[in-house]
């Protein structure tokens, strides 16, 4: 390790430290909302310098955490430090964007299910009042399969942020890195759609017809929450192909930002959907 690596990491550890004072002083606002804040620091120093010099200010910044925090504040940070190493190493070693986003993903998952069922009490996450006010005008949902469409949605959502400010701060510092694949390279698979349809008639026929078992419906349920999550993100991809294609690029925030307004995402599902089982992007893209 030479004098840059060692002055670079003294200078991450600092800002990972600042962090964790602010978030003292504002009485925990970074975790409780921007967790992933923290994963920053140590995957800009990771991109730079690869997981063996990195893992020496990881150490270090686990080490500095029992100082600015609580209980809780070491298991957002430390697996904060986590995501950050897992996934600057994956920008160090030229790995695919996809997988550095589904390793993120993973560590964000296993983490929001053990907030969730271990320590639901100490994080004062309440997921049970959520879940009343939402059976007031849908009985029909099932506990676990809301708890499930809860905690991939936290996962994705946390993943997602990490992922893109990583994108951007590795541009904007100039750190090599793999290049991204164009939205016209996205596939909208038929077998999605063929798929989504199967799901959406078991689960119409077993609250209509067929009197399905507690677990099969919670199964189920699970299942459509998935796929709804899924075509969802089609639709985004077919809202935001057309936009650019057309040449209304000030349009494209819409795309996204309709995916994620209730009720109007409906529209967003339906057109994923309708992509995946018609291939209507896929052949537009040909003609064009």
């Amino acid at each position: 390790m030479n004098t840059q690596q060692l002055t670079r990491g003294a200078m991450v550890c600092a800002i990972y430290g600042l962090l964790l004072f602010l978030n003292q002083q504002t009485g925990l606002m970074i975790e409780s909302s921007a967790s992933w804040l923290f994963v920053l620091p140590i995957l800009v120093y990771t991109a730079m310098y690869g997981a063996k010099v990195a893992g020496i200010a990881a150490l270090a910044m686990c080490l500095m955490t029992f100082l600015f925090g609580g209980f809780t504040t070491w298991f957002y940070s430390w697996l904060s430090i986590l995501s950050g190493y897992v996934y600057g190493s994956g920008v160090f070693r030229r790995q695919k964007n996809s997988v550095n986003f589904l390793l993120v993903f993973l560590i964000s998952f296993v983490s929001t299910i053990l907030m969730v069922y271990l320590w639901a009490a100490v994080f004062d996450l309440d997921l049970m009042s959520d879940f009343k006010m939402i059976v007031q005008y849908f009985p029909s949902v099932r506990w676990d399969a809301f708890v499930l469409a809860v905690v991939v949605a936290m996962a994705l959502l946390e993943a997602l942020c990490i992922h893109l400010v990583g994108i951007l701060l590795c541009t904007r510092l100039r750190i090599a890195m793999r290049p991204l694949n164009g939205i016209d390279s996205i596939e909208s698979p038929r077998w999605v759609g063929i798929v989504s349809l199967v799901i959406w008639l078991v689960y119409f026929f077993g609250q209509s017809m067929v009197k399905l078992s507690p677990e099969w419906q919670t199964a189920v349920q699970a299942a459509l929450f998935l796929d709804a999550m899924a075509l969802d993100f089609y639709g985004v991809v077919y809202f935001m192909t057309l936009t650019v294609r057309k040449g209304s690029r000030k349009r494209a925030p819409l795309a996204i930002l309709g995916a994620f307004i209730p009720v109007l995402q409906i529209l967003w599902i339906l057109s994923g959907e309708m992509d995946c089982l018609l291939q209507i992007r896929k052949n537009y893209l040909k003609q064009s």
